[in-house]
């Protein structure tokens, strides 16, 4: 068998993924996030293009002091000298480093950027590999637009670069239109026409995502002998972006066997890297997205859940640290073993077969239930109209009304509700903070002590992301209840008013097992 590989990961987060339209990281968000990205196992940080601004310049340099200890930096640069001596100096003292030449490997490219011919962009590349390795520990150079090359002129492109003193040569997809074959194809080719990359110098690949292809296309160059990969968290860059960090490493390391490449990317680490750079932008991530979206091992499909309910790994990864949590999903497509797998996790009861029918029934035949998920209070409320719960279970708290205000930099949220089978009394909770999040949450705490008189921990919002807009936003929250850990989902109008009802959902599960059901 061929020999284990160890593949490099440079992450371009902090240099393509400032670049997307419309995002831009601060100084102080750069270096919180190339903190996670080396905490998280990722070989080089490129940290910027320095000659941009004078700010980017202090700032890559700051990060390459911090850094340096444990992982190396990179910045980019135009193949012009004075850009690379000055990018250069961001490692003056002896810092480690890599200065990435970027220079166009297309005709298209090199005709409408430079204006030259082939044969004065190999001279090109000559000058500008051998002045940078005169400056720093490691040069790359960056073939931009290199799926759109001529494949012989590439091959030459390469070996050049070799010659003249590059560590790396990176084969670009700049518009993303590769396909995973040709990606194999255009590796195979280039190792096989320089010998230079069996002997120490590194062919890497950086793909883009404008046709869906990205992951794919960096795992079948890897496949095909490529030995480094440049990607960014979440895929985040220009256009679609970038081959994303967590699917590249998840999927070396699921096919560790098959590929025999790995990277050192600790997958256990990540999911808190990807939350760091979409609370860094304001950008939610897709719940559709893999590996790390809320829905990714949410089932509602009766099938599945019948499956789940018999054997966990029928529907899941088991061992995968990096996909996110297991949720069973209570809708018109569950029947009843997914009921009974929701009413078993989430509210400690075991209903019978008849019961769960009826259940399903009254679910399936509700208009109310067409187009969303049936959250716990619902359930609730549900079994109580049924007569399945203790007669003296007034049943879950509803929300009556309410209110959200801001004034003075200060948010309000107030609440009535009702029990739901008695109807009265009225209970009010009123919370204060910052933001419309922290008052909702304020006034869940304010609710969960009122009827919690054994004065339980707060509860804590570990994670909540919204997608959509206007009268359909959805909102996924993470909430701890003590030891317990709820992943629930609300769908409406005003992202305060559904967490409030993704709080009220676990408040109702938690005071419902504290009731005494002999």
């Amino acid at each position: 068998m061929p020999v284990e590989r160890r593949i490099l990961v440079l992450d371009t987060t902090l240099r393509d993924g400032d670049q997307a339209a419309g995002f831009a990281f601060s100084a102080r968000e750069k270096l919180k996030l190339g903190l996670a990205l080396a905490e998280a196992g990722v070989d080089i940080v490129e940290t910027g293009f320095p000659v941009s601004s004078r700010a980017d310049f202090e700032l890559c340099r700051r990060l390459a002091g911090e850094l340096g200890a444990g992982r190396l930096t990179a910045v980019m640069c135009r193949g012009r000298l004075e850009d690379i001596r000055r990018s250069a100096e961001v490692f003056s003292g002896g810092l480690p480093g890599a200065l990435h030449i970027s220079l166009p490997a297309s005709a298209i490219h090199i005709g409408a950027k430079l204006g030259k011919t082939g044969k004065e962009v190999l001279a090109l590349v000559r000058e500008t590999v051998s002045f940078a390795s005169g400056l720093v520990s490691r040069v790359e150079l960056g073939a931009e637009d290199a799926s759109r090359a001529d494949p012989d002129f590439l091959a030459d492109y390469c070996g050049t670069a070799l010659m003249a003193g590059a560590g790396t040569v990176n084969i670009a997809d700049t518009l993303g239109i590769l396909c995973p074959a040709g990606a194999a194809a255009l590796t195979a080719f280039l190792l096989s026409r320089n010998p230079g990359f069996s002997g120490g110098a590194v062919l890497s690949i950086h793909c883009h995502n404008d046709m869906g292809l990205a992951c794919a296309n960096t795992l079948a160059a890897v496949e095909a002998g490529c030995s480094q990969v440049e990607v960014s968290v979440s895929g985040i860059g220009e256009r679609a972006g970038n081959a994303a960090l967590e699917e590249v490493a998840a999927n070396l390391a699921m096919r560790r066997g098959s590929c025999r490449a790995y990277t050192g990317i600790d997958l256990a680490k990540v999911p808190a890297l990807i939350g760091l750079a979409a609370g860094t932008l304001g950008a939610a991530v897709s719940p559709m997205k893999p590996l790390s979206g809320w829905n990714v091992r949410a089932h509602s499909a009766g099938t599945h859940q019948q499956g789940l309910s018999r054997e966990r790994k029928t529907y899941n990864v088991e061992n995968f640290p990096i996909m996110a949590p297991e949720r069973i999903v209570l809708s018109r497509h569950s029947g009843k073993a997914g009921a009974a797998l929701f009413c078993r996790r989430y509210l400690g009861l075991a209903p019978d077969g008849e019961t769960l029918a009826e259940l399903m029934a009254r679910i399936k035949n509700d208009a109310a239930f067409d187009s969303g998920a049936v959250g716990m209070s619902e359930l609730l409320g549900l079994l109580g109209t049924m007569g399945k719960l203790p007669t003296a279970y007034e049943g879950p708290l509803l929300i009556s009304s309410w209110s959200g205000a801001r004034s003075a930099g200060r948010a309000l949220f107030r609440a009535a509700l009702r029990p739901a089978l008695a109807g009265e009394p009225v209970t009010e909770t009123t919370g204060r903070g910052k933001t419309g999040t922290s008052a909702a949450l304020d006034a869940l705490n304010r609710l969960w002590k009122i009827g919690t008189p054994e004065m339980p921990p707060d509860i804590r919002l570990l994670k909540r992301a919204l997608n959509g807009a206007g009268s359909k936003i959805r909102l996924y929250a993470a909430l701890k209840f003590g030891a317990r850990l709820y992943r629930l989902e609300r769908v409406g109008s005003d992202a305060e008013l559904l967490l409030f009802q993704c709080g009220l959902d676990g408040i109702n599960a938690e005071q419902f097992r504290r009731f005494p059901h002999s």
